[in-house]
């Protein structure tokens, strides 16, 4: 009877495992930032001086099949206030394809002028991993002054 109750808790905790790890999703969150930086946000200490850029990289590593996800973007706001969050955006990588999200595509996707200062997060969520690398550059008036490149490392969440 003992091995019993024992085996059925086991197998109900294994299928509790597999539920869950059924219901995670996951996610890249890129952060943006693009547009000119105006006096008053110098000024308010939010951005340096110039003209920011950012380019998401997205590459389906898989030789032989495609990769479905759906995106969004989120906007920061100063002083720990909450921006606009764009509708889901579904999209489709064939194999070995890439794609690259650019401020042109942020500013469409939030409604938003092109050129406005912004910053916030692209989140990603794909049906298989993919390759995610956020390139980030900056001019003060005489070309690049910086470039930066990191990738963004896939995460797990659950509902």
């Amino acid at each position: 009877m003992r091995i019993r109750i024992v085996a059925a808790l086991l197998i109900s905790a294994a299928f509790a495992a597999v539920a869950g790890a059924q219901t995670q999703t996951r996610q890249y969150a890129a952060k943006f930032i693009c547009g000119k930086a105006s006096d008053e946000q110098v000024k308010a200490f939010l951005a340096a001086p110039g003209i920011y850029y950012t380019a998401i990289n997205v590459h389906n590593p898989r030789l032989e099949r495609p990769i479905r996800f759906q995106k969004k973007f989120a906007l920061g706001q100063p002083n720990e206030k909450v921006g606009k969050i764009s509708r889901w955006v579904r999209g489709e990588l064939k194999a070995d394809e890439t794609m690259q999200i650019d401020c042109g595509n942020i500013y469409e996707h939030l409604g938003i002028p092109p050129g406005t200062f912004i910053e916030g997060f692209a989140v990603i969520q794909p049906t298989l991993e993919l390759d995610v690398v956020g390139v980030y550059t900056a001019e003060a008036g005489n070309g690049v002054a910086t470039l930066h490149m990191e990738r963004v490392p896939l995460r797990l969440t659950s509902p």
